[in-house]
């Protein structure tokens, strides 16, 4: 059986910046801080190549799960595009992808259901239909882990420890990579058919830092966000719309599963069920201060460089711009909560694990995500080998932490589940 692949590592030249193609001049005169390519918004843990964000983040599974009958039916109703328009591929774009380990099997999935469309409507073999797969991330991603995963090089596991198959196994399978950024247009114009993003486009384009000199390090723990983060979140919405508006083909789909502050305040982390993560983050790093490894700047010098956006927001983005209301509608949006599988698991008496095993198994899904913000509040004059010394220590203290009472600390995924339609 004859696999193929196209590989392709395209990215923004760092002199012209991951930058907002409509930011406002508000929103620029707030921001000291941006990423050439995404990079700077995020660092990945681990050695590119051994895919740790998949391996450590079993709740990104379930969230993609929930939102995957909702892609396989827009694929269902979407018009297939005539046959001599643009490319005869169909063409699936995954941004902010991380390591690709995560959203393996929806892609797979989602291979398959659009040759079932083709078996229904032409008289041609289904498998012939070459299915191009882009994957989008920042200029610094794990990108040999995405084509480790991608490429079926390195098996992946969900949650439960189920086998998630690959796409490329599937024939006619092509892979692309983009380290563009998804606040820019990544793509040509009208050459995507289906787009999809999960847990990435809370990320800024550029870092206000407001949070710094006070205890809340995300906007989301404050009842008001501050001006400049709110700003920022409007304005890089805006592009990220404008951008994925170009990029589809007429009648293409784009489905978001971005984090949220849902109607009832909960967000990731902390909601109505178990200990709040960000209580726990700011005792464990507290407790940095208290042992004299940190001093009182530091202790206040963290500021996450991203924004959990309500319902409101979202359709902000759409509503208050006409030219992007021109070209794409909001067909769905929902708000779920996605409980913390560990918790789940070890609470139902699923998992044998000793209070200080759980800890040492759930704590690494916090750290993917927010380790390097907060290593970049300590000061810049510490060696690498002191910080990471120091981040260790703040690692071991929330572990600490979990296993005096692990049956309440997990980490709920509050999301807003948004389904796009281009209608131009």
């Amino acid at each position: 059986m004859k696999f193929s692949a196209l590989i392709v590592l395209s990215t923004l030249s760092a002199s012209r910046g991951m930058v907002a193609p409509t930011a406002d001049a508000a929103a620029k005169s707030c921001s000291t801080t941006s990423a050439a390519g995404g990079t700077g918004a995020h660092v990945p843990v681990g050695k590119d190549g051994e895919g740790e964000y998949t391996a450590s983040t079993k709740g990104c599974f379930d969230v993609i799960d929930t939102a995957t009958p909702l892609v396989l039916d827009q694929i269902r109703k979407q018009p297939l595009r005539p046959f001599g328009v643009g490319s005869p591929a169909y063409h699936i774009a995954d941004y902010g992808t991380a390591d690709a380990g995560t959203s393996l099997g929806l892609m797979s999935k989602m291979v398959q259901a659009v040759r079932d469309r083709h078996d229904e409507e032409e008289e041609t073999n289904s498998e012939k239909k070459e299915v191009v797969i882009h994957y989008e991330d920042q200029l610094t991603n794990e990108w040999r882990s995405v084509f480790n995963h991608a490429l079926g090089i390195k098996s992946v596991s969900d949650a439960y420890g189920r086998p998630v198959p690959d796409p490329y196994a599937l024939t006619n399978v092509y892979v692309e990579a983009c380290g563009v950024g998804f606040h820019n247009q990544c793509y040509p114009s009208g050459s995507i058919d289906f787009g999809v993003s999960f847990t990435a486009m809370h990320w800024l384009s550029r870092f206000p830092s407001s949070m710094r000199g006070s205890e809340d390090v995300h906007a989301a723990r404050r009842d008001e966000p501050p001006s400049p983060e709110r700003e920022r979140a409007a304005s890089d919405w805006r592009a990220i719309l404008g951008a994925r508006a170009a990029e589809l083909a007429p009648g293409g789909r784009f489905v978001c599963v971005n984090f949220c502050k849902d109607s009832e305040g909960r967000f990731l982390g902390q909601t109505d069920v178990g200990a709040s993560m960000w209580d726990s983050f700011r005792t464990s790093w507290d407790g940095l201060a208290r042992d004299g490894l940190i001093d009182e700047e530091e202790r206040l010098g963290v500021s996450f460089p991203n924004y959990y956006r309500t319902r409101d927001e979202f359709l902000e983005g759409i509503e208050g711009d006409e030219e992007i209301s021109r070209r794409l509608k909001v067909v769905s949006i929902e708000e779920r909560v996605v409980r913390c599988p560990y918790r789940e698991l070890y609470n139902s008496g699923g998992s044998d694990r000793s209070p200080r095993e759980y800890a040492e198994w759930f704590v690494p899904t916090t750290k993917t995500w927010s380790h390097s913000t907060f290593k970049d509040g300590l000061r810049s004059d510490r060696s690498e080998e002191e910080k990471e010394g120091i981040m260790a220590q703040f690692w071991e203290n929330y572990v600490s932490l979990v296993a005096e009472n692990p049956e309440v600390h997990g980490m709920d995924y509050v999301h807003a589940y948004i389904v796009f339609e281009k209608i131009e």
